[in-house]
Order: structure tokens, then C-alpha cells, then sequence
């Protein structure tokens, strides 16, 4: 399959608007960033669009994992240590996972076949919560609980970020982000001058790690998946005869 026909499968345009896309090099396929239109592309091909990987909206299976510390939230890693696809069977291998975990820390990992659902999942337009457990090195004071809740914490180089819910039993804390960026945890509480010790997270929307231990996973039903989907704009897949399918989203612009 060409690859602005593979895109615009993928529901980010029509094949015109997705050219473009193509053209301004935004668009790498197995990590080479192409320009070419005539590429082609195979169900095997990992396709990324602005660095994050596209999925057509077909499939439907949604599968939470309960990721170990020491772990890589990866397919592949060039030091050979243990990734989260050690752990799941080999029918899962074409999952993709919606949002990774930093190697040291440890939690629920949301993996799909769903390409609307995981790309709501991961771009912050959908303000989804994503809820952690964190156990630092001294507990925070009233001061820095007031910033977290309130917001406009700023990380090196960045935008402040948005308002955390933030609950605190001494060194240990919870917390709610709808935001995802890059070790945000971590590197929040290196502003606040605290060490973290652990990191779980506990939540994603309404799926959680109740029963699951470390290394363990389960699939989900529709009727577990429905709510998620109807909480992100999309229809419930009970409603369907046949998989699901929108109007095409608009591409946001290039960020260069």
C-alpha cells in the first residue's frame, strides 16, 4: 500500500492533505524519514507521523499490562535489557502501547490495536487522566502542594505546566495528570528539590491495576472499552456492525 493511502486509512486526511504531510518530511516509516510518495508500505511497517506512531482504525483489542520497574516500554532495546513485549504472548506483538513508562518506574501500560483510540490516548487535545503513586525522599510542604494544584510549575526550556490534583499521605503522594510530557513526574520533583523513589502508575481514565501483579496482563471486553471510548468522542463498539469509521481529524500543523 502507498503510503498516503496507508495515512489517510489512518484517518489523519484525505490523501491530497496527506501529502503534504509526506512532502515536509514529517513522516518516517521503520525510523527512516521519507518524502516519497511512492513508498509502500506492509501491515509489518511502523509508520510515525511527527515522531508518534499512526495505527488504520481496525482491530479493536485493548490489553492492560502491569509493568514491572527495570523494564523497557519499547519493541526493541539496543542494550539488550528486557522490554514489556518479554512479557505479553506472541499474538500481542503487533499491540501498541499508549504511552510509555520510564525504564525505573513501573504501573499500568495501555496497549492497542486501535488506531482513533490510540492516537486519543496519547495527543493532549483529549485532556485524559492518567493517575500515579509517588513515593519521594522527604514529604512536600503545604508551599508545594499549593504549586502543584495550582499549576505553573516550569521545566527547563517549556510551557508552565497545567493544574495536578495532588493528594499526600508524609513521602508518599498521588497524583492526577492530564498532561504527558517527558518524565514529567520526575522532573517536577526535581524542581521541588525531591528525589523519587518509586513511581506507579495506578490509572488510565477508568481502567486501572486493580488484579493485575507485576508482569501480569489482561484483555479487555468491549464493555470495558466502551466507556473509554465514549469519555474520548468516540462510539461505543457495541453500537457497531462493523468497525467504526469518522471523519478524517485534521493534521495539526508542522511544528518546525
Amino acid at each position: 500500500m502507498r503510503i498516503n493511502r496507508f495515512l489517510a486509512s489512518c484517518g489523519l486526511g484525505s490523501r491530497r492533505a496527506v501529502e503534504e504531510v509526506v512532502r515536509d518530511g514529517r513522516v518516517s516509516v521503520d525510523g527512516e524519514r521519507i518524502k516519497s510518495l511512492s513508498v509502500q508500505v506492509t501491515e509489518d511497517s511502523v509508520v510515525e507521523v511527527d515522531g508518534q506512531r499512526v495505527l488504520p482504525p481496525e482491530g479493536g483489542r485493548v490489553v492492560l499490562f502491569h509493568k514491572p520497574a527495570n523494564v523497557m516500554t519499547t519493541r526493541d532495546d539496543p542494550q539488550g535489557r528486557k522490554t514489556i513485549y518479554h512479557f505479553l504472548p506472541p499474538a500481542f506483538v503487533r499491540l501498541v502501547y499508549a504511552g510509555r513508562l520510564d525504564f525505573p518506574s513501573r504501573g499500568l501500560v495501555v496497549l492497542t490495536d486501535d488506531g482513533e483510540l490510540l492516537h486519543r490516548l496519547t495527543h493532549p487535545r483529549w485532556d485524559h487522566p492518567k493517575k500515579y503513586v509517588v513515593e519521594l525522599d522527604a514529604p512536600l510542604s503545604e508551599q508545594d502542594l499549593s504549586r502543584i494544584r495550582q499549576g505553573g510549575i516550569v521545566l527547563p526550556g517549556e510551557m508552565p505546566l497545567k493544574p495536578v490534583e495532588v493528594w499526600e499521605k508524609g513521602r508518599f503522594v498521588t497524583l492526577e495528570l492530564r498532561e504527558g510530557r517527558y518524565r514529567q513526574i520526575r522532573r517536577m520533583m526535581e524542581v521541588l528539590e525531591r528525589d523519587v523513589l518509586d513511581l506507579c502508575r495506578i490509572g488510565v481514565g477508568q481502567w486501572t491495576l486493580d488484579g493485575l501483579e507485576a508482569g501480569q496482563w489482561r484483555e479487555l471486553d468491549t464493555n470495558e472499552i466502551d466507556p473509554m471510548r465514549i469519555s474520548l468522542d468516540l462510539p461505543p463498539r457495541a453500537s457497531l456492525s462493523r468497525k467504526p469509521s469518522e471523519p478524517p481529524r485534521r493534521i495539526p500543523p508542522s511544528r518546525a
